[in-house]
């Protein structure tokens, strides 16, 4: 869980990062505009007042960058640090406006271009809040003008400036605002339809495995073994056997009537769980029907398909159970058959019952091994 809570953390680290570069691009893009500028004439400041601007903007990133490569930003609630970087873009370009100009009524349309920055990150509210520093921000430095170089004309337009920038920031607020709560609606319906196909997957899962499996005893049902048995044959090398062993417990009926059906099924269970922990990964155990379970033994010759039903055999005929009285055993018999890549399957499983009818006509508790002369 914590794995893939790191990872989690690292994709979305990532991605962050990407629109931290992007926003780099911006700055760049500005740092030339005020370079032309001031090589133009068009910058009422020194060339280290020039310079101070890309000083101050490599200054802040730099400090940005850094708490996203530590990780640091991590802890906060928003790992993004939209706001902050917001906010200091917005006092930047104040910083840069106040020496601009003639450029000025140009370069305001950046405080837009800032607020782009978190449309798909701020709220309606965290819109208003950043808009509303923008204009405070230039109807300061307007101001200030103003008091120190009163010029009536330029007033004017510096308002008629303000008003314009207002009118795109408020617009650009409630645009932004809407298509993040777009998102966030798209994003819902994403999620609850991820869940439906969580739950599609699951309940898919669940009626697969009722259709292969035999409830009782968790084993594969009679349908799934013979479908992978089908299968396995495809694959089968022309030299290659497989072992095939149909097996019944021995007087199961006189179980159920002595002792009642719960006892039968824990025999059952019983059987199906010392199977599944004796036999190989490779081995496939089903139930066929009522008491009788078939083995099938994947490269297989005759010793090995016979040692493995013996040893399943003693095994069983040991075990205990606790719905039994003391000193009850149960046991059972097999038929077992050999499977060549051209035989037919079913008349295999024949072979394999006739070898088990033998098995029990031959005192049970045995295993027999098809030979051609019962056929």
């Amino acid at each position: 869980m914590a794995e893939m809570q790191d990872a989690q953390n690292a994709k979305f680290q990532k991605l962050r990062l990407q629109r931290f570069y992007l926003a780099q691009l911006n700055y760049l893009i500005t740092y030339i505009v005020i370079s032309v500028a001031w090589f133009a004439g068009q910058y009422q400041g020194s060339i280290w007042l020039m310079l101070s601007h890309i000083g101050l903007g490599l200054g802040t990133q730099s400090v940005f960058f850094a708490l996203m490569r530590s990780n640091w930003n991590l802890r906060l609630n928003d790992p993004s640090m939209t706001n902050a970087q917001i906010a200091v873009a917005i006092l930047l370009i104040t910083y840069l406006l106040a020496f601009a100009g003639p450029l000025r009524g140009s370069l305001i349309m950046i405080y837009a271009n800032i607020m782009v920055f978190g449309i798909f990150q701020l709220s309606r509210r965290d819109f208003l809040i950043h808009s509303g520093l923008a204009l405070v921000c230039f109807g300061a430095l307007i101001t200030i003008e103003q008091h120190y170089q009163a010029d009536t004309q330029r007033f004017t337009l510096n308002l008629v400036e303000w008003f314009i920038l207002a009118c795109f920031l408020a617009g650009l607020s409630m645009t932004g605002s809407y298509i993040r709560e777009l998102r966030e609606r798209l994003q819902q319906r994403h999620n609850t339809l991820q869940a439906h196909q969580e739950t599609l997957r699951g309940m898919m899962g669940q009626l697969q495995n009722l259709a292969t499996t035999d409830p009782l005893t968790g084993l594969a049902n009679r349908r799934h073994f013979i479908q992978e048995a089908q299968r396995r044959m495809t694959l089968m090398r022309p030299t290659q056997q497989i072992g095939i062993a149909l097996i019944d417990l021995d007087h199961f009926k006189r179980i159920n009537d002595l002792y009642g059906h719960a006892a039968g099924d824990q025999v059952l269970q019983g059987f199906a769980t010392l199977a599944n922990s004796t036999l190989r990964d490779g081995d496939l155990i089903a139930r066929f029907g009522g008491e009788e379970f078939v083995l099938l033994l994947g490269n297989a010759n005759e010793n090995a398909l016979f040692q493995c039903v013996e040893r399943l055999r003693l095994r069983f005929a040991e075990q205990v159970f606790d719905a039994l009285p003391e000193g009850v055993h149960c046991t059972f018999s097999a038929g077992l058959a050999l499977l060549q890549p051209e035989d037919d399957f079913e008349a295999c499983l024949n072979d394999a019952d006739q070898a088990l009818y033998l098995a029990k006509n031959s005192g049970r508790n045995r295993s027999e091994i098809h030979q051609p002369s019962y056929a």
